[in-house]
């Protein structure tokens, strides 16, 4: 005896373009030179129980595990939960350069959603 099982999935709540909008005063207001998202939200496929996968360049001479406090803000005024990584624009360069880990998922799908007016 065979089961079919359908699973149906409600869509997400927001778009990534509701997303991009809503984040890019609190990144400009902590500096952010890049915002890339990758994942579902990047792919098109989020739907209501997805994660903001988003990746923020900052110049800042703070150890990784420092720079949270710095985009507070911005995970306040998100209405998803988001996965953040923070780095430097040499960390990007280096991680996208060897293809390090999730760099490797964020060269392949990255969106950029914000990028600093200017630079």
């Amino acid at each position: 005896m065979s089961a079919e099982v359908t699973i149906l999935r409600a869509p997400a709540a927001h778009s990534l373009a509701d997303l991009a909008r809503i984040a890019a005063e609190p990144l400009r207001r902590c500096g952010a030179e890049l915002a890339l998202v990758f994942g579902s939200y990047a792919r098109g496929t989020a739907d209501a129980y997805s994660d903001l996968d988003l990746l923020v360049v900052l110049r800042t001479d703070r150890p990784p595990t420092e720079r949270w406090p710095l985009l507070r803000e911005l995970l306040d005024a998100l209405p998803v939960a988001a996965d953040l990584l923070v780095y430097t624009p040499e960390e990007l360069a280096l991680g996208l350069e060897r293809r390090l880990g999730i760099f490797d998922a964020i060269a392949r799908e990255g969106v950029f959603v914000y990028a600093r007016a200017g630079g």
